[in-house]
């Protein structure tokens, strides 16, 4: 694959080498989605890896920056429920939001696109297990669901699939008031150096590149 100085960070390959990808300067969104997409295609592998230091590292200060709010209710002389309240937005902001969001970094996840299908990957010491594997012809649907299971939840990629093979499939959905589509729903959650909605176009692009045949039955799965 092509290399360069690019600073969006991206490896390359299974052994996780590290190269940048070189994306064209200036690129929007879908130019980068249709550059990642040709590589698939021209080399037949695209590996997309954990995502930057930098980010982890303005979630932590962003979350210390904000529970000052909570240390500043004892210091301005808050008492009662005040107080507590204070101090516990204080320990949420400062202390477990930053220790969560380092531990989420230092789990070293990749995502493998290749003409057939998309593997995540977790790699733990010298082992690594397949978190989930799925084919493009199996994908019912590819959009977002609420990481927490309501409305106001940080939204997610989400794929919908007749069958998908990993250490952590999902149980079976369903749509309601139309009729009855079954399949694992498999949640991208994971720190990867492709942004969420990117994440989301670049499968959708993907799925209809490498499995044009299968667009059909996608509008029966939009209520998921």
């Amino acid at each position: 694959m092509t290399t360069g100085s690019s600073g969006n960070q991206y490896r390359e390959s299974a052994a996780g080498d590290g190269r940048p990808l070189d994306l064209p300067a200036g690129a929007s969104k879908s130019e980068r989605v249709r550059h990642r997409l040709d590589l698939v295609e021209k080399n037949g592998l695209l590996v997309i890896g954990r995502g930057s230091r930098t980010g982890a590292i303005v979630r932590v200060v962003g979350s210390v920056i904000i529970s000052l709010i909570g240390l500043a209710v004892p210091v301005m002389g808050g008492e009662g429920f005040i107080l507590v309240l204070g101090l516990l937005f204080f320990g949420f902001f400062g202390i477990l939001g930053p220790v969560l969001t380092v531990k989420r970094h230092r789990q070293d996840y990749s995502l493998e696109l290749t003409p057939e299908e998309f593997t995540l990957i977790r790699r733990v010491g010298g082992s690594q297990e397949f978190v989930h594997r799925v084919r493009w012809v199996d994908i019912i649907h590819v959009g977002t669901v609420s990481s927490t299971g309501r409305p106001e939840g940080m939204r997610v990629p989400s794929v919908v699939v007749v069958g998908a093979s990993g250490g952590a499939r999902r149980p079976t959905v369903r749509t309601f008031f139309s009729r009855e589509i079954r399949g694992e729903r498999v949640t991208l959650s994971q720190p990867l150096a492709v942004g969420r909605w990117e994440l989301v176009d670049l499968l959708r692009e993907a799925r209809k590149r490498f499995a044009p045949q299968e667009q059909d039955g996608s509008t029966n799965a939009k209520a998921l």
